[in-house]
Protein backbone atom coordinates (compact mmCIF):
# COMPACT_ATOMS: atom_id res chain seq x y z
CA UNK A 1 0.00 0.00 0.00
CA UNK A 2 1.24 3.73 -0.89
CA UNK A 3 1.96 5.77 2.46
CA UNK A 4 1.78 9.23 3.16
CA UNK A 5 4.07 11.19 5.31
CA UNK A 6 2.25 13.97 7.17
CA UNK A 7 4.33 16.53 8.84
CA UNK A 8 2.36 19.08 11.14
CA UNK A 9 2.68 20.09 14.73
CA UNK A 10 -0.95 20.58 15.01
CA UNK A 11 -1.92 16.89 16.34
CA UNK A 12 -5.64 17.30 16.56
CA UNK A 13 -5.80 18.42 12.89
CA UNK A 14 -2.63 16.33 11.51
CA UNK A 15 -5.20 13.62 12.98
CA UNK A 16 -8.75 14.21 11.31
CA UNK A 17 -6.80 14.42 8.17
CA UNK A 18 -4.76 11.60 8.14
CA UNK A 19 -8.47 9.94 8.93
CA UNK A 20 -9.89 11.62 5.95
CA UNK A 21 -7.10 10.56 3.32
CA UNK A 22 -7.36 6.53 5.26
CA UNK A 23 -11.06 6.18 4.95
CA UNK A 24 -11.63 8.12 1.71
CA UNK A 25 -8.73 6.91 -0.68
CA UNK A 26 -7.61 4.15 1.80
CA UNK A 27 -3.60 5.03 2.00
CA UNK A 28 -1.99 4.98 5.25
CA UNK A 29 -0.68 7.81 6.86
CA UNK A 30 2.25 8.28 8.97
CA UNK A 31 2.63 11.55 11.43
CA UNK A 32 5.17 13.24 12.05
CA UNK A 33 4.44 16.80 14.63
CA UNK A 34 8.96 17.81 14.45
CA UNK A 35 11.34 18.01 11.96
CA UNK A 36 13.04 15.42 14.09
CA UNK A 37 10.51 13.07 14.28
CA UNK A 38 10.40 13.44 10.41
CA UNK A 39 13.90 12.84 9.53
CA UNK A 40 13.61 8.87 11.55
CA UNK A 41 10.27 8.77 9.15
CA UNK A 42 12.09 9.32 6.26
CA UNK A 43 13.95 5.91 5.98
CA UNK A 44 10.71 4.07 5.35
CA UNK A 45 9.11 5.24 1.39
CA UNK A 46 6.39 7.25 1.10
CA UNK A 47 4.72 8.87 -2.24
CA UNK A 48 4.03 11.82 -1.16
CA UNK A 49 4.57 13.89 1.60
CA UNK A 50 2.50 16.83 3.24
CA UNK A 51 4.49 19.57 5.25
CA UNK A 52 4.20 22.91 7.34
CA UNK A 53 6.51 25.58 7.17
CA UNK A 54 6.43 25.90 10.60
CA UNK A 55 7.27 22.85 13.13
CA UNK A 56 8.76 23.50 16.99
CA UNK A 57 12.05 22.69 15.91
CA UNK A 58 11.82 23.70 12.23
CA UNK A 59 10.07 27.41 12.59
CA UNK A 60 11.02 28.95 8.94
CA UNK A 61 10.12 26.03 6.57
CA UNK A 62 13.48 24.07 6.83
CA UNK A 63 11.67 20.77 6.35
CA UNK A 64 11.02 21.75 2.79
CA UNK A 65 14.56 21.33 1.81
CA UNK A 66 15.08 18.17 3.77
CA UNK A 67 12.30 16.19 2.82
CA UNK A 68 11.43 17.45 -0.94
CA UNK A 69 14.33 16.12 -2.10
CA UNK A 70 13.20 12.61 -1.48
CA UNK A 71 9.52 12.37 -1.90
CA UNK A 72 7.00 14.73 -4.00
CA UNK A 73 6.26 17.51 -1.68
CA UNK A 74 3.63 19.77 -0.85
CA UNK A 75 3.23 22.69 1.50
CA UNK A 76 0.33 22.86 3.75
CA UNK A 77 0.43 25.93 6.04
CA UNK A 78 -1.09 28.69 7.73
CA UNK A 79 0.84 31.22 6.87
CA UNK A 80 -0.77 33.22 3.33
CA UNK A 81 2.04 35.43 3.08
CA UNK A 82 2.95 35.86 -0.13
CA UNK A 83 6.28 36.73 -0.36
CA UNK A 84 7.01 32.99 1.46
CA UNK A 85 4.86 31.60 -0.59
CA UNK A 86 6.70 32.81 -3.92
CA UNK A 87 9.58 31.87 -2.25
CA UNK A 88 8.74 28.27 -1.61
CA UNK A 89 7.07 27.99 -5.10
CA UNK A 90 10.57 28.10 -6.46
CA UNK A 91 11.90 25.00 -4.33
CA UNK A 92 11.64 21.38 -5.33
CA UNK A 93 7.60 21.40 -4.08
CA UNK A 94 4.16 20.19 -6.00
CA UNK A 95 2.14 22.74 -4.55
CA UNK A 96 0.98 25.00 -1.75
CA UNK A 97 -1.94 24.78 0.06
CA UNK A 98 -3.34 26.48 2.91
CA UNK A 99 -4.47 25.34 5.66
CA UNK A 100 -7.52 28.25 6.50
CA UNK A 101 -9.13 27.96 3.31
CA UNK A 102 -12.59 26.25 3.15
CA UNK A 103 -11.56 23.85 0.25
CA UNK A 104 -8.21 22.73 2.03
CA UNK A 105 -9.06 19.00 2.71
CA UNK A 106 -10.27 19.10 -1.01
CA UNK A 107 -7.29 20.01 -2.33
CA UNK A 108 -5.34 17.55 -0.33
CA UNK A 109 -7.60 14.77 -1.81
CA UNK A 110 -7.34 15.77 -5.26
CA UNK A 111 -3.83 16.36 -5.36
CA UNK A 112 -3.61 13.09 -4.00
CA UNK A 113 -5.42 11.54 -6.46
CA UNK A 114 -3.86 13.30 -10.11
CA UNK A 115 -0.73 12.64 -8.57
CA UNK A 116 -1.63 8.50 -8.31
CA UNK A 117 -3.79 8.43 -11.88
CA UNK A 118 -0.76 9.87 -13.49
CA UNK A 119 2.26 8.49 -11.70
CA UNK A 120 4.00 7.21 -14.24
CA UNK A 121 2.25 8.23 -17.23
CA UNK A 122 4.09 8.62 -20.51
CA UNK A 123 5.21 12.10 -21.66
CA UNK A 124 6.98 13.20 -24.68
CA UNK A 125 8.82 16.37 -23.99
CA UNK A 126 10.47 18.27 -27.23
CA UNK A 127 12.32 21.34 -26.40
CA UNK A 128 15.62 22.64 -28.40
CA UNK A 129 17.40 24.87 -25.94
CA UNK A 130 18.33 22.18 -22.86
CA UNK A 131 18.23 24.39 -20.25
CA UNK A 132 14.31 24.67 -20.87
CA UNK A 133 13.93 21.35 -21.36
CA UNK A 134 15.49 20.43 -17.99
CA UNK A 135 13.36 22.71 -16.18
CA UNK A 136 9.98 21.37 -17.47
CA UNK A 137 11.48 17.80 -17.45
CA UNK A 138 11.77 18.86 -13.79
CA UNK A 139 8.44 19.56 -12.96
CA UNK A 140 7.30 16.79 -14.91
CA UNK A 141 9.13 14.75 -12.87
CA UNK A 142 8.09 16.21 -9.71
CA UNK A 143 4.53 14.77 -10.58
CA UNK A 144 6.07 11.35 -11.38
CA UNK A 145 5.43 11.20 -15.15
CA UNK A 146 7.56 9.08 -17.58
CA UNK A 147 9.43 12.01 -19.26
CA UNK A 148 10.72 10.69 -22.93
CA UNK A 149 13.00 13.63 -23.13
CA UNK A 150 13.85 14.84 -27.12
CA UNK A 151 15.79 17.98 -28.33
CA UNK A 152 13.84 18.39 -31.65
CA UNK A 153 10.45 16.88 -33.09
CA UNK A 154 12.16 14.18 -35.75
CA UNK A 155 13.30 12.72 -32.25
CA UNK A 156 10.27 12.75 -30.72
CA UNK A 157 8.45 11.60 -33.33
CA UNK A 158 10.57 8.40 -33.05
CA UNK A 159 10.18 8.18 -29.02
CA UNK A 160 6.36 8.21 -30.48
CA UNK A 161 6.63 5.67 -32.80
CA UNK A 162 8.45 2.91 -30.64
CA UNK A 163 5.86 4.28 -26.96
CA UNK A 164 2.42 4.26 -28.41
CA UNK A 165 1.20 4.19 -25.13
CA UNK A 166 2.19 8.30 -24.78
CA UNK A 167 -1.07 10.38 -22.86
CA UNK A 168 0.67 13.66 -23.95
CA UNK A 169 3.10 15.25 -25.91
CA UNK A 170 4.73 18.63 -24.68
CA UNK A 171 6.79 20.43 -27.27
CA UNK A 172 8.04 24.07 -28.57
CA UNK A 173 6.10 25.40 -31.99
CA UNK A 174 9.82 26.59 -32.94
CA UNK A 175 12.35 23.13 -33.23
CA UNK A 176 15.19 22.12 -35.73
CA UNK A 177 14.13 19.16 -38.20
CA UNK A 178 10.72 18.93 -37.85
CA UNK A 179 8.82 22.19 -35.94
CA UNK A 180 6.18 21.42 -33.24
CA UNK A 181 3.65 22.50 -35.78
CA UNK A 182 4.55 19.56 -38.09
CA UNK A 183 4.86 17.32 -35.06
CA UNK A 184 1.65 18.21 -34.02
CA UNK A 185 0.34 17.58 -37.65
CA UNK A 186 1.83 13.89 -37.83
CA UNK A 187 -0.22 13.49 -34.15
CA UNK A 188 -3.14 14.27 -35.23
CA UNK A 189 -3.46 12.51 -38.34
CA UNK A 190 -2.88 9.21 -36.08
CA UNK A 191 -4.98 10.10 -32.90
CA UNK A 192 -7.78 12.64 -31.24
CA UNK A 193 -7.34 14.91 -28.71
CA UNK A 194 -8.55 12.73 -26.07
CA UNK A 195 -6.15 10.19 -26.81
CA UNK A 196 -3.21 12.08 -27.15
CA UNK A 197 -3.18 15.78 -25.98
CA UNK A 198 -0.50 18.22 -27.29
CA UNK A 199 0.45 21.50 -25.63
CA UNK A 200 2.89 23.45 -27.12
CA UNK A 201 5.08 26.15 -26.34
CA UNK A 202 6.21 28.99 -27.83
CA UNK A 203 6.80 33.15 -27.47
CA UNK A 204 3.61 35.84 -27.09
CA UNK A 205 2.26 35.62 -30.64
CA UNK A 206 -1.86 35.72 -30.84
CA UNK A 207 -1.67 34.01 -34.36
CA UNK A 208 0.17 31.30 -33.80
CA UNK A 209 -1.67 30.63 -31.06
CA UNK A 210 -5.03 30.73 -33.46
CA UNK A 211 -3.33 28.49 -35.45
CA UNK A 212 -2.08 25.49 -33.44
CA UNK A 213 -5.37 25.44 -31.22
CA UNK A 214 -7.33 25.06 -34.58
CA UNK A 215 -5.10 22.55 -35.62
CA UNK A 216 -5.74 20.31 -32.90
CA UNK A 217 -3.35 21.36 -29.98
CA UNK A 218 -4.86 20.84 -26.55
CA UNK A 219 -3.39 24.11 -25.54
CA UNK A 220 -0.36 26.80 -26.04
CA UNK A 221 1.55 28.22 -23.40
CA UNK A 222 4.00 30.97 -23.28
CA UNK A 223 7.15 30.97 -22.33
CA UNK A 224 8.80 31.21 -19.64
CA UNK A 225 6.63 29.17 -18.18
CA UNK A 226 5.39 29.77 -14.03
CA UNK A 227 5.83 26.50 -12.31
CA UNK A 228 2.05 26.65 -10.85
CA UNK A 229 0.58 27.84 -13.88
CA UNK A 230 2.37 25.69 -15.38
CA UNK A 231 1.00 22.92 -13.32
CA UNK A 232 -2.58 24.60 -13.37
CA UNK A 233 -2.70 24.38 -17.54
CA UNK A 234 -1.57 20.87 -17.84
CA UNK A 235 -4.09 19.04 -15.26
CA UNK A 236 -6.97 21.53 -17.55
CA UNK A 237 -5.69 19.84 -20.55
CA UNK A 238 -5.32 16.58 -18.30
CA UNK A 239 -9.03 16.46 -17.30
CA UNK A 240 -10.59 17.76 -20.68
CA UNK A 241 -8.88 14.26 -21.82
CA UNK A 242 -10.39 12.24 -19.26
CA UNK A 243 -14.03 14.03 -19.34
CA UNK A 244 -13.54 13.63 -22.99
CA UNK A 245 -12.78 9.68 -22.98
CA UNK A 246 -15.36 9.21 -20.39
CA UNK A 247 -17.69 10.86 -22.72
CA UNK A 248 -17.32 9.10 -25.05
CA UNK A 249 -17.52 5.45 -23.22
CA UNK A 250 -20.75 6.40 -21.90
CA UNK A 251 -22.19 7.21 -25.46
CA UNK A 252 -21.10 3.95 -26.77
CA UNK A 253 -23.19 2.37 -23.77
CA UNK A 254 -26.76 1.22 -23.25
CA UNK A 255 -27.69 3.11 -20.62
CA UNK A 256 -30.10 -0.14 -19.00
CA UNK A 257 -27.40 -2.46 -18.77
CA UNK A 258 -24.54 -0.63 -18.48
CA UNK A 259 -23.31 -3.03 -20.91
CA UNK A 260 -22.35 -2.02 -24.92
CA UNK A 261 -24.70 -1.17 -27.23
CA UNK A 262 -25.66 -2.73 -30.58
CA UNK A 263 -23.44 -0.99 -32.55
CA UNK A 264 -20.58 -0.68 -30.31
CA UNK A 265 -20.96 -4.27 -29.77
CA UNK A 266 -20.75 -5.24 -33.52
CA UNK A 267 -18.03 -2.76 -34.00
CA UNK A 268 -15.82 -4.33 -31.50
CA UNK A 269 -16.30 -7.94 -32.48
CA UNK A 270 -15.48 -6.79 -36.33
CA UNK A 271 -12.00 -5.38 -34.79
CA UNK A 272 -11.65 -8.45 -32.89
CA UNK A 273 -12.29 -10.65 -36.26
CA UNK A 274 -9.99 -8.76 -37.90
CA UNK A 275 -7.15 -8.14 -35.54
CA UNK A 276 -7.09 -12.40 -35.66
CA UNK A 277 -7.75 -12.83 -39.09
CA UNK A 278 -3.98 -13.65 -39.55
CA UNK A 279 -3.78 -16.38 -36.31
CA UNK A 280 -5.29 -18.92 -35.36
CA UNK A 281 -7.71 -18.17 -32.57
CA UNK A 282 -10.98 -19.98 -31.09
CA UNK A 283 -13.34 -18.30 -29.63
CA UNK A 284 -17.20 -18.02 -28.60
CA UNK A 285 -20.16 -16.31 -30.05
CA UNK A 286 -23.35 -16.24 -28.40
CA UNK A 287 -26.63 -14.58 -27.87
CA UNK A 288 -28.30 -14.74 -24.38
CA UNK A 289 -32.06 -13.72 -24.25
CA UNK A 290 -34.14 -13.07 -21.44
CA UNK A 291 -37.32 -15.85 -21.35
CA UNK A 292 -40.53 -13.80 -21.42
CA UNK A 293 -39.60 -10.70 -20.76
CA UNK A 294 -42.10 -8.88 -22.71
CA UNK A 295 -44.65 -10.73 -20.56
CA UNK A 296 -43.12 -10.01 -17.02
CA UNK A 297 -42.86 -5.92 -18.56
CA UNK A 298 -46.37 -6.69 -19.26
CA UNK A 299 -47.59 -7.92 -15.84
CA UNK A 300 -45.00 -6.12 -13.93
CA UNK A 301 -43.98 -2.70 -15.65
CA UNK A 302 -40.95 -1.87 -17.32
CA UNK A 303 -38.99 -1.11 -14.30
CA UNK A 304 -39.17 -4.22 -13.28
CA UNK A 305 -37.88 -5.31 -16.36
CA UNK A 306 -35.16 -3.07 -16.72
CA UNK A 307 -34.17 -4.30 -13.26
CA UNK A 308 -34.03 -7.73 -14.81
CA UNK A 309 -31.93 -6.64 -17.70
CA UNK A 310 -29.19 -5.57 -15.65
CA UNK A 311 -29.25 -8.39 -13.02
CA UNK A 312 -28.30 -10.31 -16.48
CA UNK A 313 -25.38 -7.71 -17.65
CA UNK A 314 -23.82 -8.21 -13.93
CA UNK A 315 -24.13 -11.50 -14.12
CA UNK A 316 -22.39 -11.82 -17.80
CA UNK A 317 -20.04 -9.12 -16.47
CA UNK A 318 -18.86 -11.23 -13.24
CA UNK A 319 -18.38 -14.50 -15.24
CA UNK A 320 -16.37 -13.13 -18.43
CA UNK A 321 -13.00 -11.16 -18.30
CA UNK A 322 -12.57 -7.31 -19.12
CA UNK A 323 -11.34 -8.31 -22.55
CA UNK A 324 -14.32 -10.59 -23.79
CA UNK A 325 -16.99 -8.43 -25.34
CA UNK A 326 -20.50 -8.06 -24.13
CA UNK A 327 -23.51 -5.93 -25.48
CA UNK A 328 -27.17 -5.32 -25.63
CA UNK A 329 -27.61 -6.85 -29.12
CA UNK A 330 -31.41 -5.77 -28.70
CA UNK A 331 -34.20 -5.43 -26.18
CA UNK A 332 -34.55 -8.96 -24.26
CA UNK A 333 -31.32 -9.95 -26.47
CA UNK A 334 -26.98 -9.86 -25.45
CA UNK A 335 -24.29 -10.38 -27.58
CA UNK A 336 -21.28 -12.31 -25.87
CA UNK A 337 -18.04 -12.96 -27.37
CA UNK A 338 -15.51 -14.98 -25.17
CA UNK A 339 -12.00 -14.57 -26.89
CA UNK A 340 -9.34 -17.32 -27.19
CA UNK A 341 -10.89 -19.80 -25.53
CA UNK A 342 -11.61 -23.39 -25.72
CA UNK A 343 -15.36 -24.85 -26.11
CA UNK A 344 -15.24 -26.71 -22.68
CA UNK A 345 -14.32 -23.76 -20.98
CA UNK A 346 -16.70 -21.05 -22.63
CA UNK A 347 -19.44 -24.14 -21.81
CA UNK A 348 -18.73 -23.61 -18.50
CA UNK A 349 -18.81 -19.86 -17.95
CA UNK A 350 -21.95 -19.77 -20.11
CA UNK A 351 -23.76 -22.44 -18.44
CA UNK A 352 -22.58 -20.69 -14.98
CA UNK A 353 -24.14 -17.70 -16.62
CA UNK A 354 -27.49 -18.73 -16.93
CA UNK A 355 -27.82 -20.77 -13.93
CA UNK A 356 -26.72 -17.39 -11.96
CA UNK A 357 -29.87 -15.74 -13.88
CA UNK A 358 -31.65 -18.48 -12.89
CA UNK A 359 -31.41 -17.87 -8.87
CA UNK A 360 -31.11 -14.32 -9.01
CA UNK A 361 -34.86 -13.27 -8.28
CA UNK A 362 -36.25 -9.69 -7.77
CA UNK A 363 -38.45 -8.53 -4.82
CA UNK A 364 -41.87 -7.61 -5.56
CA UNK A 365 -44.18 -6.58 -3.33
CA UNK A 366 -42.61 -9.02 -1.05
CA UNK A 367 -42.57 -11.60 -3.26
CA UNK A 368 -39.70 -12.86 -5.46
CA UNK A 369 -40.02 -13.21 -8.98
CA UNK A 370 -37.70 -15.52 -10.56
CA UNK A 371 -36.27 -15.03 -14.06
CA UNK A 372 -34.64 -17.56 -16.74
CA UNK A 373 -32.26 -16.98 -20.07
CA UNK A 374 -31.91 -19.39 -23.09
CA UNK A 375 -28.31 -19.13 -25.13
CA UNK A 376 -27.16 -20.18 -28.15
CA UNK A 377 -23.63 -20.28 -28.91
CA UNK A 378 -21.73 -20.98 -32.15
CA UNK A 379 -17.50 -21.34 -31.69
CA UNK A 380 -15.28 -20.40 -34.15
CA UNK A 381 -11.72 -19.90 -35.33
CA UNK A 382 -9.83 -17.11 -36.92
CA UNK A 383 -10.97 -15.79 -40.65
CA UNK A 384 -15.06 -16.33 -39.24
CA UNK A 385 -17.50 -13.38 -40.77
CA UNK A 386 -19.99 -11.63 -38.24
CA UNK A 387 -22.89 -12.18 -39.97
CA UNK A 388 -22.01 -16.15 -40.36
CA UNK A 389 -21.66 -16.20 -36.17
CA UNK A 390 -25.21 -14.13 -35.99
CA UNK A 391 -26.91 -15.95 -37.74
CA UNK A 392 -25.91 -19.63 -36.47
CA UNK A 393 -26.12 -18.19 -33.30
CA UNK A 394 -29.34 -16.81 -33.71
CA UNK A 395 -30.36 -20.58 -34.84
CA UNK A 396 -28.94 -22.00 -32.16
CA UNK A 397 -30.94 -19.52 -29.49
CA UNK A 398 -34.21 -20.63 -31.54
CA UNK A 399 -33.37 -24.21 -30.86
CA UNK A 400 -32.90 -23.28 -26.91
CA UNK A 401 -36.19 -21.31 -27.16
CA UNK A 402 -38.47 -24.20 -28.83
CA UNK A 403 -36.63 -26.56 -26.73
CA UNK A 404 -38.10 -25.73 -23.70
CA UNK A 405 -35.81 -22.62 -22.30
CA UNK A 406 -33.14 -21.80 -19.52
CA UNK A 407 -30.92 -24.01 -21.65
CA UNK A 408 -27.77 -23.58 -23.82
CA UNK A 409 -27.68 -24.67 -27.24
CA UNK A 410 -24.72 -25.40 -29.79
CA UNK A 411 -24.83 -24.31 -33.22
CA UNK A 412 -24.49 -27.71 -35.36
Amino acid sequence: MRKILLIDDNKMLSKLLAKKIQNTLNYEVDIAHTMAEAIVMLKNEYFLAFVDLCLPDAMNGEIVDVVADKIPTIVLTASNDTNKREEFMHKNILDYIFKESDTCVEQILEAISTLSYYAKTKVILAMAKLPERNEIKKFLSQRLFNVLAAAHGEEALVYLEDNNDTKLVIADVKMPVVSGEEFLAEIRANYDDSELGVILLGEKDDVTEARVLKNGANDYLIKPLLKELFNYRLDRVLNYMQDKNFLKTYNNLDHTSGLKDHYTFKTEVEDYLNDIASGEQEFAFAFLDIDELKSINDEYGFEVGDNIIKICADEMIAETKGRDILGRYSGEKFGILLKNISQERALKILSRIRVNIKNAGILINLDELFFTASIGVVFANSGAKLDDLIEKATKALSVAKNNGKDRIEVCS
